[in-house]
């Protein structure tokens, strides 16, 4: 006899299956571009139904549903295996899903004619976080509650209501347990059919828990993939090798931090794991390298302490103008939330700060007053063009120009050993040529020596 648990698996399709037909009937109408007569209840019918394919289909949380953006359907891959399938990332949740070629169709119909007729009621503008948002409801709002648009479909069809943290146990308990009845149990000869709940998703799920996927295991053999689903065992090696590849390329991006790598770098550090098989391409891993979004200092990456330590910053340049002071500008794009430089100069106390600041005006720019951890203000004393440590070099820090509407840098104190580091990131992507400017504070306080309260990472 089975589980409670593994009948309940079965459940969750029952469900799916319910609402099914009468989805089907919606978006075809929606794919044909039918829409003027379709009621905000056959509107609320297809969201939903896509919300529970992602929850219960997927195996998915609903964070999955309320972070998912349209740029993550728009970037979704394609994997070869058993009929070629979409992966679509979310890349705030970092989380993943696959589709067959039915599903894309049904995702893309709700897309390109649904989502735009219901965001068009949007009775305010809303932010950019808002708008970019894939699951929306009829009045075109971002979905807020994926798990009551859920209930709302179990009550629709008098179902009892089952979650997707409950359709996730009950399919790892069933693995776990391997308590199947003939029809449904995992090892099963080759003529009898696989359970009615069993997708692809489902499958490669079942595998991660008996061979997770890491950076640096070998990919599960097939056996071990035929022991869980023969319909599926070659997409779920393709999907463990493309999420191997994945967390690979994730790695290559932490080790180097919030600064862009240089391409041979990444090479020469990706020759060096001895990977071989899902190799990540470093041409690709430069086109979509981004700052990682983590809390992690910056100063704990090896390449950004040896940059401030040289002071060899690269990307940037120093533009002479006649009359006029140097402006820094770029010499590569930058994106938002990438370490530009630090500002560089002799820890002194805010006192002495001030007596250099009285004995020459002109170079008060060159000071940068900051609250310390302990609440104590500072000065980095950058007044003089070549410091004592780095006598051959004209830092870039110090010649960053004060703005406030057109400041495209913001700083942020670090602390490396106990010793302040104030690195200026990125605010927004930064074009090739273009001069970098920061905001030295509400009338300009650190020049008056009160300091800048800074954000602290």
């Amino acid at each position: 006899m089975a589980s409670g648990r593994v009948l309940s698996a079965t459940q969750c399709w029952r469900i799916l299956q319910s609402a099914e037909d009468d989805f089907l009937k919606i978006i075809a109408k929606v794919i044909i571009d039918d829409i003027g007569e379709m009621t905000r209840e056959q509107e609320l019918l297809v969201v939903s139904f896509l919300e529970a394919l992602v929850m219960l289909w997927f195996l998915q949380e609903p964070e999955v549903v309320k972070h998912m953006t349209v740029s993550d359907w728009l970037q979704r891959t394609y994997i070869e295996g058993n009929g070629e399938r979409a992966m679509v990332k979310v890349n705030e949740c970092n989380a993943f899903f696959v589709l067959s070629q039915e599903e894309e169709a049904w995702f893309d119909g709700y897309y390109e004619y649904l989502r735009s007729v219901m965001i068009k009621r949007r009775q305010t503008k809303g932010s950019l976080d808002e708008a970019e948002k894939f699951f929306i409801s009829s009045s075109g709002k971002p979905i807020e509650n994926p798990s009551d648009d859920l209930k709302k479909l179990h009550d629709e069809y008098h179902l009892p209501s089952i979650t997707g943290n409950m359709a996730r146990s009950f399919v790892h308990t069933a693995m776990q347990n391997c308590d199947w009845t003939d029809e449904e149990r995992v090892l099963r000869p080759a003529e009898e059919p696989e359970p009615k709940w069993m997708n692809a998703n489902t499958a490669f799920s079942l595998l991660k828990m008996s061979h997770p996927v890491t950076v640096h295991t070998a990919p599960p053999e097939e056996a071990a993939r035929m022991q869980i689903s023969r319909k599926y065992e070659s997409h779920c090696l393709s999907l463990w090798c493309a999420t191997q590849k994945k967390l690979r390329e994730r790695l290559v991006l932490d080790t180097f931090g919030p600064r862009q790598p240089t391409e041979s770098k990444v090479h020469s550090w990706i020759g060096k794991q001895g990977w071989m098989e899902n190799v990540p391409d470093a041409v690709e891993v430069m086109k979509n390298w981004k700052p990682p979004r983590t809390i992690k200092a910056p100063t704990d990456s090896k390449s950004i302490r040896q940059m401030s330590r040289k002071q060899c910053w690269k990307g940037l340049q120093l533009i002479d103008r006649e009359g006029k002071a140097p402006k820094v500008v770029t010499s590569r794009p930058f994106s938002c939330g990438e370490v530009i430089c630090d500002f560089h100069g002799r820890l002194i106390s805010r006192d002495e700060g001030l007596e250099i600041h009285q004995n020459n005006e002109a170079q008060a720019g060159h000071l940068f007053f900051f609250t310390s951890k302990n609440g104590q203000v500072m000065c980095l004393d950058a007044h003089e063009e070549h410091c004592e440590c780095h006598p051959n070099k004209t830092t870039f820090g110090r010649q960053i120009k004060h703005s406030t509407k057109r400041a495209n840098l913001s700083p942020r104190l670090h602390f490396v050993q106990d010793e302040p580091v104030i690195l200026f990131m990125a605010t927004r992507d930064i074009r090739t040529g273009e001069e970098i400017r920061y905001d030295y504070g509400d009338n300009k306080r650190s020049y008056a020596g009160e300091g800048l309260d800074l954000t602290l990472s």
